[in-house]
């Protein structure tokens, strides 16, 4: 097969509406094949061998063919009115478009079986009264066993990315945690607050209030969302002792319209984003590490900064954790990629702001 084959094969797809399709064709067609022949030929059907296997045959692959017409109309329709709250409109439409169908493929086979004398068969109206009302009836329930199906797969899906999304929000808490709890960090710190003691009380007791800020922030930090404001007076207390250790060799530059501090985020995001910075390049006041957080149009959050890496020695790079972890937890809430585009001087990420309904996850 050659590779221009290959991919138009690959682009051409059966129609599927649930991952239970073929289950539910197996389990309901070959009842309809039953009803529609016991109605076509009445008692014919099962006592002559031959009328049985036959019109079974023959029914079982018309209707198979019309099954994924079905599927195609009720995908088509799923995709048009996506929505929950479309829910009754699309049942209704596609009740409404299968029936039709559906009375068409009974009059193929009450006409088709009688012009051709198929098995000897002579129309009877009252049956293909019958059956028409029969396939009415299959219509709506096989269009409701559909939803159902389809339904609970949202269900379960929507719990295990819950279960996912709560895995994420534990890994966050811990990386900010584990990145405030290092041992580096804190002996950092207290030198620092040490130092402050000493020299100026009054900047000592300062430092300690931002400190106390960072700490309960993380420590505190388990609702889902934190509005853009909230996470911006933390990253203030975290630039704050940041700035205290490394002085102008670290800066970091705000630049948000204030429409968007109402809008929500993750958590401690920002601070994830800041911490892994100044963790992957070097600081120094020679070569400060100016870091820009900035709004990128109504609803996404740009952070620039210049690349200046540490020199590691037989490690491969890699994506920090933390970022992963970003990334993760943003494609289940809003269904949205975080940005990442990276050239020898700068590196710039995109995370975008959540409104309350965009949220996907609950």
């Amino acid at each position: 097969m050659t590779v221009d084959a290959h991919s138009t094969l690959k682009r051409f797809t059966l129609p599927q509406y649930t991952r239970k399709d073929i289950w539910i064709f197996a389990a309901v067609v070959p009842v309809i094949v039953l009803v529609y022949n016991s109605l076509l030929f009445g008692a014919r059907f099962f006592t002559e061998r031959k009328v049985f296997l036959w019109a079974s045959l023959a029914t079982f692959v018309i209707l198979g063919s019309f099954w994924f017409v079905f599927t195609w109309i009720a995908v088509t329709l799923r995709n048009r009115f996506p929505q929950d709250r479309d829910l009754m409109k699309r049942m209704l439409i596609s009740i409404f478009l299968f029936i039709l169908i559906n009375a068409l493929i009974v009059t193929i086979l009450f006409w088709g079986y009688d012009y051709f004398h198929f098995l000897n068969y002579e129309l009877n109206q009252v049956r293909y009264q019958w059956t028409l009302l029969s396939a009415a009836i299959f219509n709506v329930f096989i269009t409701i066993l559909h939803e159902g199906v389809d339904s609970f797969d949202k269900w379960k899906k929507t719990m295990l990315e819950t279960q996912q999304l709560k895995k994420e929000y534990m890994q966050s808490r811990l990386l900010g945690l584990k990145s405030q709890m290092n041992p580096h960090f804190l002996f950092n710190s207290l030198n620092s607050l040490s130092s402050l003691i000493s020299e100026n009380t009054e900047d000592a007791e300062k430092f300690l209030d931002e400190m106390s800020k960072v700490y309960r922030y993380l420590l505190r930090s388990d609702d889902r969302l934190v509005t853009l404001g909230t996470e911006i007076q933390f990253l203030h207390s975290y630039y704050y002792l940041l700035k205290v250790r490394y002085g102008d060799g670290i800066n970091i530059h705000l630049q948000v319209r204030e429409e968007q501090l109402s809008l929500l985020m993750a958590p401690l995001t920002l601070q994830l984003l800041v911490e892994n910075t100044f963790t992957a390049n070097t600081v120094s006041k020679d070569s400060p590490l100016n870091i820009n957080i900035s709004s990128l149009g109504e609803q996404w959050l740009q952070i620039q900064h210049n690349v200046q890496q540490k020199i590691r020695i037989g490690m491969q790079e890699s994506e920090p954790a933390g970022l992963d972890n970003i990334i993760n937890k943003y494609r289940l809430l809003c269904r949205q990629t975080v940005a990442i585009r990276q050239t020898d001087k700068q590196r710039v990420i995109h995370i975008p702001l959540i409104e309350q309904e965009e949220t996907t996850v609950t």
